[in-house]
């Protein structure tokens, strides 16, 4: 549908790039116009809260150093679905769950119960975010030597998640105040 999701009554135009930006606006003129003829029409635009290509590319290094410091007779991808099953217990632990959880289903033929751990690649910025200060934690826990580098990322990372979470502070503040002054 030519970049456009739809979501119950509303749809999603993803514009990537300049070079599908006329043809995505041409498509959503043509179902504004469309919209209209069944009343009013509410336009947001935003920004993809998708994890970004860096953010993946740093928890894949955190990774690695877990992987050669604390599991090294294990692979890459084992340690990472580790990884990503023991932050999901994690942030369960703390009442939250990740937008895109894995899933247990239950295998009548094995007589087992089968875990679809979650995938990073539907992690939302804040959750890979997140992911990197939860990774760094546990790499210290296990005792790992941290280079340089991954000390840097997830200083970075650790930063962000506080400014973040100031912003939540404040937004709920600001919400609060609108309500004490319009009662």
């Amino acid at each position: 549908m030519n970049g456009a999701h739809t979501m119950n009554d509303s749809v999603e135009i993803i514009i990537q790039n300049m070079e599908v930006r006329k043809e995505r606006m041409t498509h959503a003129w043509y179902l504004i116009g469309k919209a209209l003829k069944a009343g009013t029409v509410v336009v947001t635009l935003g920004r993809s809260s998708s994890k970004s290509r860096e953010q993946e590319r740093k928890y894949h290094a955190m990774i690695r150093e877990i992987h050669r410091g604390a599991f090294r007779g294990n692979t890459f991808e084992g340690v990472k679905a580790l990884m990503v099953a023991e932050f999901a217990d994690e942030l369960k632990s703390q009442g939250k769950e990740l937008t895109h959880p894995g899933e247990t289903i239950y295998s009548h033929k094995l007589k087992a119960w089968v875990t679809v751990r979650p995938s990073t690649k539907k992690f939302r910025k804040a959750e890979a975010a997140a992911f990197i200060e939860f990774l760094y934690a546990l790499g210290c826990e296990l005792g790992v030597q941290w280079s340089e580098k991954a000390t840097e990322i997830a200083d970075v990372y650790r930063q962000w998640m506080e400014e973040q979470r100031q912003k939540e502070r404040e937004k709920k503040r600001l919400s609060l105040v609108e309500r004490r002054t319009a009662a």
